[in-house]
């Protein structure tokens, strides 16, 4: 065999050789681009998603915080009536609680 064409065959297998693994370079770039472009995706959504629920804690916390000031504001306006209940007719109580136990 002539041994240009020899050196040809040679040739080309290197050539082929260094594409291939020009080529494996490359897929493996791009494989690790894109597990970091997977990485900072997720990331991001779970940021987000993290952000959302802090304004939704934060909302249901205030409402819950309206909720329970409505409801202290309730309880003291029913204490205060209560209690002026209780100022108008204690003595009209305590007199016939007393009627009761004394006449049997």
């Amino acid at each position: 065999m002539d041994s240009s064409i020899i050196s040809s065959i040679l040739e080309i297998d290197r050539s082929a050789k260094e594409k291939l693994a020009e080529a494996e370079d490359r897929k493996n770039r791009i494989i690790a681009d894109a597990k970091a472009e997977q990485e900072r995706i997720i990331g991001e959504r779970v940021k987000n998603a993290d952000e959302t629920l802090k304004k939704l804690e934060e909302e249901e916390k205030r409402k819950a915080d309206e909720k329970l000031s409505a409801i202290n504001a309730e309880g003291e306006k029913e204490l205060k009536r209560l209690e002026e209940v209780y100022e108008a007719r204690h003595e009209k109580w305590e007199e016939q609680i007393f009627r009761a136990v004394t006449n049997g």
